[in-house]
């Protein structure tokens, strides 16, 4: 076992992965483009900067106005402090603060993983597996929505682990606000609150029989729910005024979300209200790493069978009930969107939050190879899974967001005819500077299949931005397609450009004439 000395001079190892990272953000964060939702994400920050900072009562009519801004308000209050005007300026400081979030977040998994498995190796690998998802690392810039939500809930599993062991006040109290904040995200972190409740009841329980007098554990949870329940309110600002509407308003929100759009898998456009209830799963084991997939729910069977085998050996205070944390947050959500018949779309983006707790299952898997073969096996192809990811991830920056693992064909186009893509059109930043890099006229002409060309014109650097103009077909020189809605070939006279990733098209670039 470590101390808590030996756990803290044992840092380091992560403290170097986190600096080689946040190096490789600092390089590279200019390279992504602004998606469909940013600028929406963004207005619903400013409705309730103003109704905080200027007593602007907008946001109690806002169509909007439940969704939890706790990461977006202090974005906004940071983009008004930095006075911050041009458009471009303005979005790369969200996706490098976004970023950064994620990668501390990420640093947290870390010393949870350390705490828990007492391994260095399993420990760093967590770190990289945290980071380098392909979809969510990619996301991780540009997505102010659910990459923050599944920060939070990192930050919020190591806070936690640490509170039940340490068992002091104050770790209770950040354990309170970092849910909290999870929620005030997302409406979904009560889930999580409810995880915490639920160790706090079994303490109580298992005191009284051992005829005990749970004070203490009561006195905990009670202190636990409070804070929450103050934190909560006053991240949120809707909150303010009638709390207990606005949250449930959310939640029912998210539970039934009204989108009438289609969604392709494999190769059908299911309506968005039709999708499979295999939707989510299948999503969930073809675009995450081959490695993590299979030991993540070999983790979830491993751990339920162990928990059938000795239940009370994971209700005590032990390392193992965290565990069960871990299932319950990674199966209750999935199984909720199939019974509610929850619409879900974009990927699996709307549950990226459930990847952490896959992490984490997937290393407990691991963490039972100690020794011997087992353990040179787990490193070997935990390396070669590193290996691969690195080799993907250079090949194809920026357009990691459309990874696909081996479960499914990357032969000739068969991506791009099967599955949603870049469905937020963030490849759109590459098409237009392509343009801009190879065509000398002072303007040139782009029209589009679908949105969000717009957006990422605002990418463009101030000084050549007005070259750009978007025109109706009539009157283009060039069009450009991300295939959402239109996953079969146009028929025009010229392809200017494909940018490709796994032999299929993710944008292309035509020329009308």
């Amino acid at each position: 076992m470590f101390s808590s000395k030996s756990l803290s001079s044992s840092y380091w190892p992560g403290i170097i992965i986190f600096l080689v990272t946040l190096a490789i953000g600092l390089t590279i964060y200019q390279d992504y483009g602004i998606s469909w939702d940013e600028p929406i994400q963004r207005g619903m920050g400013n409705v309730s900067y103003n109704y905080v900072f200027h007593n602007d009562s907008f946001l109690v009519h806002f169509d909007e106005r439940s969704h939890g801004v706790a990461f977006e308000l202090p974005l906004i209050a940071l983009e008004r402090k930095m006075h911050i005007t041009d458009q471009r300026d303005l979005y790369l400081m969200r996706h490098l603060v976004t970023h950064l979030f994620f990668l501390i977040s990420c640093f947290f998994g870390y010393i949870l993983c350390l705490r828990l498995f007492k391994d260095q190796f399993l420990a760093c690998l967590g770190y990289i597996m945290f980071v380098f998802h392909p979809r969510i690392y990619t996301h991780s810039f540009f997505n102010t929505k659910d990459i923050p939500f599944l920060s939070a809930l990192i930050i919020l599993f190591a806070v936690t682990q640490i509170a039940f062991d340490k068992k002091r006040t104050l770790w209770y109290l950040l354990m309170a606000a970092a849910c909290a904040y999870a929620t005030a995200i997302r409406a979904m972190g009560i889930l999580f609150a409810a995880g915490i409740s639920m160790f706090f009841i079994i303490d109580i329980i298992t005191a009284i029989l051992k005829k005990e007098k749970p004070v203490k554990e009561a006195g905990s949870f009670i202190l636990f729910l409070v804070a929450y329940v103050l934190c909560l309110i006053g991240m949120w600002p809707i909150l303010w005024t009638r709390p207990v509407f606005h949250f449930v308003e959310e939640f029912k929100a998210l539970s039934h979300i009204y989108w009438h759009g289609f969604i392709l898998l494999n190769g059908i456009n299911y309506p968005g209200e039709e999708l499979p209830w295999y939707y989510a799963p299948e999503w969930l084991s073809i675009s995450t790493p081959l490695v993590w997939v299979i030991s993540g729910f070999a983790g979830l069977v491993w751990l339920i069978a162990a928990f059938l085998r000795k239940p009370f050996s994971f209700l005590g205070h032990s390392v193992q009930r965290n565990f069960l944390l871990y299932a319950i947050c990674f199966t209750i959500p999935v199984l909720m969107v199939i019974a509610l018949k929850s619409i879900l779309y974009d990927d699996w983006r709307h549950l990226y939050f459930i990847y952490p707790s896959f992490v984490l299952l997937g290393l407990f898997t691991l963490s039972q190879f100690r020794s011997g073969v087992g353990r040179k096996i787990v490193v070997s192809l935990s390396l070669l899974q590193v290996g691969v990811l690195v080799v993907f991830m250079i090949r194809n920056h920026p357009f990691q967001n459309v990874y696909f693992n081996e479960l499914v064909s990357h032969k000739s186009e068969h991506l791009r005819t099967s599955f949603d893509m870049d469905y937020w059109g963030c490849a759109d930043k590459q098409g237009i500077e392509y343009i801009l890099a190879h065509d000398p006229a002072d303007t040139v002409k782009i029209w589009w299949s679908l949105d969000p060309v717009g957006n990422n014109r605002m990418m463009i650097p101030a000084s050549i931005r007005e070259r750009v103009k978007l025109v109706d077909s009539a009157q283009a020189t060039y069009f450009m397609t991300n295939w959402r809605n239109h996953p079969t070939d146009y028929h025009f006279p010229e392809i200017y450009h494909d940018f490709r990733v796994l032999n299929s098209s993710v944008l292309r670039v035509y020329k009308m004439h």
